[in-house]
């Protein structure tokens, strides 16, 4: 995850902890062509539970780097996993940039206070638009997310109420790279669902040139 001037816009897709883990497994390898990274996110799940599920889709052929756990430091090293995401019921990044130099840290933020005093390698900052999993709290919006972007040398993900309809307005905001959750896992056809995405990406690429 590196912020360079021809790097293409990155897309993550984060499991929601809703989905069974056996449905993760099923469904992963075929959003992969697709998907830059896929964040393990399970934060009900037992460490055993994740391991196992890691295990099922390295077997099925999913590219370890091309997964990343959230905050169980613990689950990404037993498995090899090199890319973490840490938000705040994690240890503090500095502590694990410091103990693991190996990793590849991702921090999630919700203010651009937030971002200049972390060693993450990536920023994970929304929530950008109104989203069901945050009722009641204000969305950050694309203004305040290109002030981010315009104010940090890091790639700044966004994510929060992402569709496709308006990812290239988020991709304009400077965002290296969209997260969704909900949107994938709630679709009822996740596959079709991370091509409409991949699809606007490729647009937005497109347009560029």
């Amino acid at each position: 995850m590196m912020k360079e001037l021809d790097k293409k816009i990155e897309l993550h897709i984060i499991t929601d902890g809703e989905r069974s883990l056996e449905e993760v497994i099923h469904f992963a390898p075929k959003l992969e062509p697709y998907l830059s990274y896929l964040h393990i996110r399970e934060p009900n799940r037992t460490a055993s539970e994740l391991y196992d599920c890691i295990q099922n889709l390295q077997q099925q052929g999913f590219p370890l780097e091309k997964l990343v756990v959230n905050d169980r430091i613990d689950v990404a090293l037993a498995t090899g996993i090199s890319h973490v995401q840490l938000g705040y019921r994690s240890i503090p990044v500095a502590i694990i940039s410091d103990k693991f130099p190996a990793l590849h840290i991702g921090a999630s933020i919700h203010s651009l206070e937030e971002a200049s005093d972390t060693k993450a390698d990536w920023l994970l900052y929304g929530h950008i638009f109104d989203t069901t999993s945050k009722k009641g709290r204000p969305c950050r919006g694309t203004k305040l997310l290109q002030q981010l972007t315009k104010k940090v040398l890091k790639p700044v993900i966004a994510i929060g109420g992402i569709t496709p309809q308006n990812t290239k307005e988020v991709c304009a905001a400077g965002a290296s790279g969209i997260a969704i959750m909900s949107g994938i896992w709630q679709a009822i056809d996740p596959v079709e669902k991370v091509k409409e995405y991949a699809y606007k990406l490729e647009e937005w690429e497109d347009e560029k040139l």
